[in-house]
Formats: structure tokens, sequence, C-alpha cells
């Protein structure tokens, strides 16, 4: 693949992320500000929920996308309807079973927030159009997409802002993220159309042959995503039911921080996947570019770790004001989660590459067990401070220590484990390298 259009892809990719983190950033002081703690907790609480559906509706498809399209180019048509149309689909089911909880059940209490649910349920209907996506990744062409997404999210930041200080109203704002989502969605479609005027998008395109086919290759991934968004999530939503909601505002402010920075391992990765799929075939090559990346992944976060925990705390008192000085000490813990996080983005990848989907799910299934253990232990004690405890603790397992557990899958254990000896080793093995040269 041409190093200038992966590096122009990949800017676009970085540029977007960017600007995105910068509104975000600037929204969430915002939001936490006026909103406070306590409600700024709800907000966070609520996003938890649906957070934790949404692998649900991916359908584990994500990437199997990006690596079909890559592969048989000429079935892209079939590849973009097919799993159109089971995202779609399995939206569409979640949202029923939202709303039969919220009508048959008292799991959800308070009107408001089953308003809230529902509006995000139906926003999140429109996720199954970023499938397209994954097009736009495999023929690495972010440009086009990176323009649509940074107008709406850009707007809708302006939105949640003019909301906050006119009318600070939780439903409000749950209405805003809603409206955001499905219109991304239709930017997809709207886009993905009029890129491919001689082809575009028709579910007559369906195959349910081929759906089938999706789904059992798929399925690992499905429980895989499920189980990494527990470790993700699940903190925010004990810290509400083992402490309170306060609580869950404090601690979203500090992960926030911290998880913004997650994009730079995202667009690397995402923009280099097609072209890891294509040097497969010769295996000095491809573990040499493994390495690299793992390498500049794991400098990047070890950096950012370091800066954030010096900073962090200052920087949030400036920004958030007195009302959140305890997010500062949560954030110094929970930013060496990126070590691990930035890593296993690469590792996500090659899993898919190798075709080894299952370990995907057995080491995010242990993440997930011992994040809710850990919580179980540190919450009590240590409340948000205890989570982001438990954060880098599951982060470290299954992104790093499970992998040494298989044969299948300790290539890559051993690539994380270089990465992680260069600061030590002060980089001599590019030494030999610069010698060489």
């Amino acid at each position: 693949m041409n190093l200038k259009k992966i590096i122009s892809n990949t800017s676009w990719l970085i540029g977007e992320k960017v600007i995105i983190m910068i509104a975000n950033l600037f929204v969430t002081v915002v939001l936490a500000r006026v909103l406070g703690a306590e409600q700024y907790g709800m907000l966070n609480y609520l996003l938890a929920i649906i957070a934790l559906v949404a692998p649900v509706t991916a359908l584990g498809l994500n990437a199997i996308v990006t690596r079909e399209i890559v592969n048989k180019p000429s079935d892209t048509n079939k590849i973009i309807s097919t799993s159109l149309f089971l995202r779609f689909g399995c939206s569409l089911i979640v949202v029923s079973l939202f709303i039969g909880l919220i009508l048959f059940s008292n799991v959800i209490q308070g009107k408001e927030q089953q308003i809230a649910l529902v509006l995000l349920c139906l926003g999140n209907v429109f996720t199954c159009f970023y499938v397209m996506d994954f097009w736009f990744q495999a023929h690495v062409k972010a440009k086009v997409v990176t323009k649509m997404k940074f107008v709406i999210i850009v707007l809708f930041s302006i939105i949640k802002v003019l909301i906050a200080l006119l009318s600070p109203k939780l439903i409000y704002v749950i209405l805003a993220y809603s409206l955001e989502v499905a219109l991304i969605g239709v930017g997809f479609l709207f886009i993905y159309n009029k890129t491919k005027e001689d082809n575009a998008f028709s579910f007559k395109d369906v195959d349910f042959n081929y759906a089938r086919k999706l789904l059992s290759q798929s399925y690992w991934l499905i429980l895989s995503g499920i189980a990494s968004i527990i470790y993700l999530k699940i903190d925010q939503l004990m810290l509400r039911h083992m402490v309170d909601v306060e609580a869950v505002g404090t601690y979203a402010v500090a992960s926030r921080l911290s998880e913004v920075w997650y994009f730079f391992a995202n667009a690397l990765v995402i923009t280099l996947f097609p072209a890891l799929l294509k040097i497969r075939g010769n295996p000095r090559n491809y573990l040499i570019k493994l390495q690299k990346i793992c390498d500049i992944l794991f400098i990047a976060a070890l950096l950012l770790a370091i800066l954030v925990s010096v900073f962090g705390p200052f920087f949030i008192v400036l920004l958030f004001g007195e009302e959140y000085k305890a997010s500062g000490v949560i954030l110094q813990w929970h930013i060496w989660a990126a070590v691990f996080v930035f890593m296993r983005a690469l590792a996500s990848k090659w899993l898919i590459a190798e075709s080894l989907l299952k370990y995907s799910l057995i080491t995010h299934g242990v993440g997930a067990i011992i994040n809710v253990i850990a919580n179980l232990y540190f919450i009590p004690r240590y409340a948000g401070e205890g989570a982001a405890i438990a954060t880098i603790i599951s982060y470290f397992v299954a992104s790093f220590l499970a992998f040494w557990f298989s044969k299948s899958t300790r290539l890559i254990a051993v690539v994380m484990l270089k990465s992680i000896l260069l600061p030590f080793t002060f980089g001599k093995r590019y030494w030999k390298i610069g010698n060489n040269s």
C-alpha cells in the first residue's frame, strides 16, 4: 500500500480525533460544571448502560467487514448490505427489549431516566450505518468521512453547550447525544451512496446465506465486545449502586480525560490493519511491522501516562473546579491503563488477522471477571480511586498477561514484552538498526 496514502489517511484520522477530543473536552467541562457532580454522574450512568448493549448491536462485525472487503472487493455491496441488515435487525430487537424492561419491570426507575434510555436506544439504531465506515477504512479513504463526522460532532458540541447554559435539563442533553449518533449514521449512508454512485447500498444485495456465515465468524467477537465493555464501563455502574451518583460524576470526569487519548491507538491501528493483512504472507516483514507498531503505541502511552500523572490534577481543578478535586487523584491512577489499552488495540487486530477470535473473547472475558472482582474489593475501600485501580489490574491481565497462557497467542505477548522492556534497555534494539544503516 502506498506509504503516502497511509500517512495521509492516518493524518486525517488523527486530525479528526484531535479536534473531536478538544470539542468533547470542552463539552465535558461545561456539562460537569453546570450539571454538577450528581446530575453529571447520572448522565454518565445512563450512557454506560447504553454502552453495554453497543457490542451486541455491532454484532462483532467491525473488523471482519474490513477484512472481507480487503479480501473480496468484488463482493463489497453484498458485504455492506448484509452486515447493515444484521446490525439494523439486532438494534430493533435491543430497543424492543429496553422498552419492555421499562414497561414491565422496576429495574429502571424514574420517568426521566426511562425516557432518556429509550432516546439513547433509538439513536443507537442508526449505528447500523456505521458499518459503511469500514469500506472507507479498507480503501484508506478516511478524508471523505472525516469532514462529515467533524461537522456533526462540532455542531452538536455547540448544541450541548447551549443546552447546558440556557436550559440545563438532563433529558435535553440526552436528546442531543441521541440525535448526534443518528445524524452520523445518516451521514455515512449519504456519503457511501454518493461515493459509489454506480453501485449504491440496497437491501436487495442482502445475502442470507452469507449472513449466517458472518454470524458464525463473529459470535466470538460479539461476546468479546460485551466483555470488553463490561470492564470499560462496569465501574461506573458499580459506583452508582455501591457508593452514589455523585461518585459516578467524579469518576467520569477522570475516566473521560483518560480514555479520550485512546483515539491515537485506534486511529493508527485502523489505518495500518489493511496493510498488515497484505504482508501477512511474508512472516519476517509481518513480525517486524507488528513490533514497530507496538513500540510506537507503548512509548506514546508511557509518555502520556507520565505527563498526565504530573499535570492532570492541576488541570482538573483549573477546568472543572474544586468540586471535582478528587477526580485528579483518580486520573493519576486511571491513565496508566492506557499502557495496556494502546497495545491491546494492535493485539485485537492481530487476533482477527490470525483467525484467533476465540482468544479475543477469552482474554476480554478474563478481564471482565477480574474487573468485577477487583471493583467489589476496591470500591468499598477507596471509591473512585478503587475503581481506577481495578481498571489497571483488569487491563494488565486481559491485554497482556492472558496472552502468555496459550501457545497460539504467545507471539503477541512476546511482542508486547519487547515493547515494555524498551525503556529499561534504552531502546538498544534500535541502536543496532541505526548502526547497520
